[in-house]
């Protein structure tokens, strides 16, 4: 009997992972129906999986896939998310270096503006969340694309047609010339925007890496160009090197 039902908790526990697969989202009600328990059941059984790493607790009370589903790539990490798990190291680098802070993801040859936290000056750069931006010339942008090897480049911007109206040659002479440009942000770790994409306005980005080693977000402090001169970059770049490893060790 002992041995039934422990097969049957591992039954249930399996089901739920499913679950949490397939629907990126469970409450604990829509819990217990699925699995034709008490509430008390499926709660035991969810927070075995939150302990263990395999599901997270959002502020709404839902459960969502959690770093260790992740880390053995059976599920894929939703926007909702990531913004969830950098709300406190954008906070933190906020109040450290008194700036707007944006999380950002790459779609195709854009990125996604997911979440910002503006800054405390009168003059301060607004949120962005929602926006997209060229890839190519935001600080975020900049640091997701130099992960991609030239060749990958090539194929993302031959896809786009935005480089050489479609024609395959041109798209990759100019993916191997913006190959050549991010040389520069992979020796140093970060990207810059000097009014790359909006006058006055300069960023430093980042990227965050998930517990696979992969490239799933940026980090970036954008401000007044005036509030941002080169000569803070070192202050800045290392309060971002800090809140992204804040967030990678969340992911």
């Amino acid at each position: 009997m002992r041995n039934s039902k422990g097969l049957e908790s591992v039954d249930n526990a399996l089901h739920l992972l499913l679950l949490l697969r397939e629907h990126g989202r469970i409450r604990l009600s829509e819990a217990a129906d699925s699995l034709g328990v008490a509430r008390s059941t499926a709660h035991r059984l969810l927070s075995t999986l939150r302990n263990r790493g395999f599901a997270v607790q959002g502020v709404d009370k839902a459960y969502r896939p959690g770093p260790a589903l992740y880390r053995l790539g059976l599920s894929a990490r939703t926007d909702y998310e990531l913004v969830e798990a950098a709300r406190a190291p954008m906070l933190q680098l906020n109040e450290a270096v008194g700036e707007t802070v944006h999380l950002m993801v790459r779609t195709g040859v854009q990125v996604r503006f997911l979440h910002s936290v503006e800054g405390a000056h009168a003059l301060r750069v607004s949120s962005r969340a929602g926006a997209l931006l060229p890839a190519h010339l935001a600080s975020g942008g900049k640091a997701l694309l130099a992960e991609l090897t030239e060749g990958e480049l090539g194929e993302l911007y031959a896809a786009d047609g935005s480089a050489g109206e479609g024609d395959s040659p041109e798209a990759a002479v100019e993916a191997g010339a913006l190959h050549r440009r991010l040389d520069g942000v992979r020796r140093a770790g970060f990207a810059v925007n000097t009014e790359g994409t909006e006058r006055g306005i300069t960023a430093v980005g980042a990227v965050v890496h998930d517990a696979g080693g992969r490239a799933v977000a940026a980090l970036a402090i954008s401000a007044p160009s005036l509030r941002l001169p080169r000569s803070r970059l070192p202050e800045a770049t290392t309060a971002l090197r800090e809140a992204v490893r804040h967030l990678e060790e969340c992911l």
